[in-house]
């Protein structure tokens, strides 16, 4: 497989959209959800001037499946192709005579989240031709960029603070359902994946980036920064915060939850069971 490109072309919201309507939407046969993620869904909120890569997650494995073999039919080629976790594909295609020279897909989650009925609830449809373009909410799109700890994510947790403040209870209930939809797995064995390994993850990650935002940006959305902290101690790690997040932040590393957890990881399995109703 081919090296990835290291310099990409910015994306404004008119190269998008002519792309989907001209090269997407007019060349699909049948009907295809695609779901706008990270910098993309930014650029088309209009939060964004431009976006590097291009981001889509997609529910179906019959809608990935469709926009991959277009993508191919039309000059692109796989130059990643990564498990971030375990049953989650991410796949890079690129086309370097395209406007839009990289393109990022995602199935069946992005980053551990998951694409629920109430993470979409205030989404719009834009239909380009066959393609039926899901753009999120600022508040869906503000919480799932605190995943990566990345400093440009941190940049655009900023930003959307800065021109549209998000609604810090909203940002609330979405990580709420993504937390207890993790908990709720703890007690099912068919499970291909460890639920208290994406528990730790999404709550530490969350934590940290509200961290890492500084006084100022922090101050602005100050509930959930209360919030994310909370979580993180009802953990009850002896690792902090700041050290944990240092090591998220390594690329040289993996982290080794079982080591972070040491003799604690049943009781904790035990504690963050949810309650029989």
């Amino acid at each position: 497989m081919a090296a990835p490109r290291s310099g990409f072309r910015l994306k404004s919201v008119a190269d998008l959209q002519i792309w989907l309507q001209r090269d997407i939407g007019s060349r699909l046969q049948d009907e295809t959800e695609l779901i706008a993620h990270g910098g993309t869904a930014l650029t088309l909120l209009g939060l964004k001037e431009s976006s590097k890569d291009v981001d889509f997650g997609f529910r179906t494995k019959v809608d990935f499946d469709r926009f991959v073999a277009l993508l191919r039919q039309i000059g692109y080629r796989a130059t990643m192709d990564l498990r971030p976790s375990p049953g989650e594909v991410l796949l890079r295609l690129e086309n370097p005579s395209s406007q839009v020279d990289v393109v990022d897909l995602r199935f069946p989650t992005w980053n551990n989240w998951r694409l629920t009925q109430r993470v979409l609830e205030a989404a719009r449809i834009i239909p380009r031709g066959k393609a039926q373009l899901v753009l999120p909410d600022r508040d869906a799109v503000f919480l799932f960029k605190t995943y990566p700890l990345r400093e440009t994510d941190l940049d655009d947790l900023k930003t959307i603070i800065d021109r549209s403040r998000p609604n810090q209870r909203r940002v609330i209930r979405l990580f709420d359902e993504q937390d207890e939809l993790n908990r709720a797995e703890l007690n099912q064995t068919n499970v291909t994946y460890e639920p208290l390994f994406n528990i730790l993850n999404l709550r530490a990650r969350f934590a940290g980036s509200l961290s890492l935002l500084g006084d100022r940006h922090r101050g602005k959305v100050k509930q959930l920064a209360v919030f994310s902290r909370r979580k993180f101690k009802e953990l009850g790690l002896s690792i902090t915060l700041g050290a944990l997040v240092k090591r998220l932040r390594d690329a040289e590393r993996v982290v080794d939850w079982d080591d972070i957890m040491g003799v604690d990881g049943d009781a904790l399995r035990k504690r963050l069971m949810p309650h029989p109703r």
